[in-house]
């Protein structure tokens, strides 16, 4: 057996996919990933293993190089008797998503692949992704975080297996794949994107890693090294942040003052991230910033009474010799607006000339005055009438979606996104009310019945008030 043969069997087995799996190959005709698919179906046989491969078209290329790169995969898989899944995204629509919300193009991307690569294996009942990663991957991804001012847990590499996505190449270099292919004679694709240097991680390809291993070449060692320890230390924090013992407590949870001040500030932060993750609910909600955590790592200096942390939806306060963390939908920002609301009864949002009527057992809701009928049983009260805030994400039924880029795909413009109401519960965001300004209303999934006038519902309407409304169109 080859060399890279065996260590892809021993990662198989330590990452818990054994014996009789199915297995879903991301393959995109490059090498790392060509030689994956060849030396998994060199170990089909001995494994007892079902394959099947998916290549996904970013749509960020010219369409005669993509086509190129599909022909190639499907010849390969052919030939090696693997049926192959080719899905696409739309031409330009990860650029203008990544334009939209000032995310990286590399982000958004990675992002969409994942999701489309579940959705692949999902229909062919795979039970893991594979995953073309080596330790060259490993050693660009560290170097990256370093640049990026990452945490313990960041610096600590990429893993073998999270979720359904597994690496088995994570041990093996890039020179060793490259060695393999030409042992088996095997071509492979160039993709021209993997050399354009405005992405961060082709920077570090193309630019950094060669002067370092020009002028320091055990950099590869130590910082694989560094990677461990640090592995082992965020390991730690970890299990220390989950001893904190925090308490169930209404929609969030509570600890006394002196415990979790008397813990280190890591081990707070790590408490923080764990629970931020649990009561914001479904969907892989999106870390906190450090800097926004930084005033709990410090020294215990609050009054009994006060917030300590307030914003992306979520707070950390006082309350005498107690904290509590947990979602807060009230809070308010430098600017923008925020009012708690009755089920019933108009409220009038100042400085928008726009106004809010809820009314109970109202029956279906009219479809031209841009009503929405919501069931009562999923609303959890207090309900807050409020402008978008920073990290704002609504649950619908593909997952939870950040409010920012759901605005952007109506085309809002910035200015306008603060006029735009948000209606949210303890639960988080409710309900996205762009009906009166022009634009749809979006709620929360589960929250509208199919037959809401037999149902105990509040309904929703949003109009312009006249006098206000007028004079913010003539601003």
């Amino acid at each position: 057996m080859n060399a890279l043969e065996g260590s892809v069997r021993a990662a198989l087995g330590k990452a818990g996919i054994g014996p009789g799996s199915t297995l879903l190959a991301a393959v995109s005709g490059g090498p790392d990933s060509t030689a994956l698919l060849r030396v998994l179906a060199a170990l089909r046989e001995s494994r007892a293993l079902t394959l099947t491969a998916c290549i996904v078209d970013h749509g960020m290329r010219e369409e005669q190089v993509v086509e190129a790169d599909i022909s190639f995969v499907r010849g390969l898989c052919d030939s090696l008797g693997i049926r192959l899944d080719v899905v696409r995204i739309p031409h330009g629509e990860c650029a203008e998503l990544a334009k939209r919300t000032g995310r990286s193009l590399e982000e958004v991307a990675r992002e969409s692949r994942q999701r489309l690569l579940k959705d692949s294996a999902h229909m062919a009942g795979a039970h893991a992704i594979m995953l073309g990663h080596t330790e060259d991957d490993t050693l660009e991804t560290l170097l990256m975080r370093v640049l990026q001012g990452s945490d313990v847990s960041g610096l600590s590499g990429i893993p073998l297996r999270r979720g359904p996505f597994v690496r088995p190449l994570l041990r093996c270099t890039r020179a060793q794949v490259m060695e393999y292919l030409a042992t088996l004679g095997q071509v492979w694709r160039e993709d021209s994107t993997n050399r354009d240097t405005r992405f961060l991680r082709n920077r570090i390809r193309h630019i950094l890693v060669p002067i370092l291993q020009k002028n320091f070449p055990g950099f590869r060692t130590g910082l694989l090294a560094l990677s461990s320890k640090l592995k082992d230390a965020s390991d730690l924090v970890r299990e220390l942040a989950a001893q904190l013992p925090w308490e169930t407590f209404e929609k969030g949870f509570t600890i006394s003052r002196r415990t979790f001040y008397a813990a280190p500030p890591a081990v707070r932060a790590f408490s923080l991230l764990y629970l931020y993750d649990t009561f914001k609910g479904a969907g892989a909600p999106r870390r906190l910033p450090w800097r926004f955590l930084s005033p709990a790592l410090a020294a215990d200096v609050s009054p009994l009474n006060r917030w300590i942390l307030r914003g992306h939806g979520t707070g950390l306060s006082t309350r005498g010799n107690k904290l509590f963390w947990g979602p807060d939908i009230a809070s308010r920002g430098k600017k923008g607006y925020s009012i708690v609301v009755c089920e019933t009864g108009n409220t009038a949002i100042r400085g928008t000339g726009l106004c809010l009527n809820l009314a109970r057992n109202a029956g279906k809701a009219s479809a031209e005055r841009g009503a929405v009928c919501l069931l009562r049983r999923e609303v959890d009260p207090p309900i807050v009438l409020r402008s978008i805030r920073k990290g704002d994400e609504i649950l619908l039924q593909g997952g939870m979606t950040s409010v920012k880029e759901l605005l952007g795909g109506w085309k809002v413009l910035a200015p306008e996104r603060e006029r735009i109401p948000l209606l949210a519960d303890r639960r988080g965001i409710l309900a996205v009310l762009g009906g009166a300004l022009g634009y749809r209303t979006r709620t929360r999934a589960g929250a509208i019945g199919e037959n809401p006038e037999k149902a105990d519902c509040i309904e929703v309407t949003t109009f312009i008030e006249m006098e206000e409304g007028r004079e913010q169109q003539q601003r």
